[in-house]
């Protein structure tokens, strides 16, 4: 499971910067459509990247708990 958040936060993390390059290329987007593309694709991508970091923080803290309750036993 460790391994499996780890997959998830270096590829979230990756999504997240991608989505704000993305993002920061409404200001050289010269048409208004080609700026509202940019802020859609951009919100998507960080959000999905972001949702990935949350899932992969979730795992790990997952995966804390089982091996500390199992080092009790």
């Amino acid at each position: 499971m460790l391994h499996d958040a780890q997959i998830h936060n270096a590829l979230g993390a990756f999504l997240v910067f991608f989505g704000l390059v993305v993002l920061a290329s409404i200001f050289f987007t010269d048409t208004g459509i080609g700026k509202l593309t940019n802020l859609g694709a951009g919100a998507i991508i960080g959000g999905i990247g972001a949702a990935m970091m949350y899932k992969a923080h979730r795992l790990k803290s997952r995966s804390d708990d089982y091996l500390s309750s199992s080092a009790l036993s």
